[in-house]
């Protein structure tokens, strides 16, 4: 079995007081993790302990995200680019609502 190389970590502070908080690992393929890649990314309102986003695909549910209000639905994983970029418009949303 290989090791896990960490490819992408952040915990950045935005202008409202959210924290965006994630990881994403290049792990050996297995049928935990079939695309070779676990991730954790997370938009969190610190002040409450809410979280309002998180990516992840921890098993055995596989790819999904989870939202503020509780629900979970599945997320078509296609690359690590990718998954950024949407965790990135959903942060950018989830932003633009507190600003009001």
């Amino acid at each position: 079995m290989g090791k896990a190389t960490l490819i992408f970590k952040e915990k950045l502070t935005l202008k409202h007081g959210l924290l965006r908080d994630g990881v994403i690992w290049k792990v050996p393929k297995s049928p935990r993790y079939p695309d070779g890649i676990k991730y954790r990314l997370a938009l969190v309102n610190p002040f409450v302990g809410t979280v309002l986003i998180l990516f992840d695909n921890h098993y055995p549910k596989g790819h999904h995200y989870h939202l503020k209000n509780g629900d979970q639905r599945p997320y078509n994983f296609e690359s690590v680019a990718y998954l950024v970029e949407d965790y990135l418009d959903a942060v950018i949303k989830e932003e633009m609502k507190n600003e009001g």
